[in-house]
C-alpha cells in the first residue's frame, strides 16, 4: 500500500507536470517562448504558454 501511495505522489509531482506541459507544447510545434527554451520556463510560464497555444488554438478549431 505504501508503494502505491508514493507512486501516485510521484505521478503528480511538479516535475512530471512540467514534463507534461513541455511534451504537449513540443507536440504542437512550440519549441521556444520569447527566446527561451521550454525547459527554462517556470511552471506558471509553461501553463500560460500551454493555455495560449494548446487550449486556445483547439477552441478555434472546434
Amino acid at each position: 500500500m505504501l508503494h502505491q501511495e508514493s507512486k501516485s505522489t510521484k505521478r503528480n509531482s511538479p516535475e512530471n507536470k512540467k514534463d507534461f506541459y513541455i511534451h504537449q507544447l513540443l507536440r504542437i510545434g512550440v519549441y521556444k517562448y520569447f527566446g527561451k527554451q521550454l525547459y527554462e520556463l517556470s511552471m506558471s510560464e509553461l501553463q500560460e504558454v500551454y493555455i495560449e497555444y494548446y487550449v486556445n488554438n483547439n477552441d478555434l478549431i472546434s
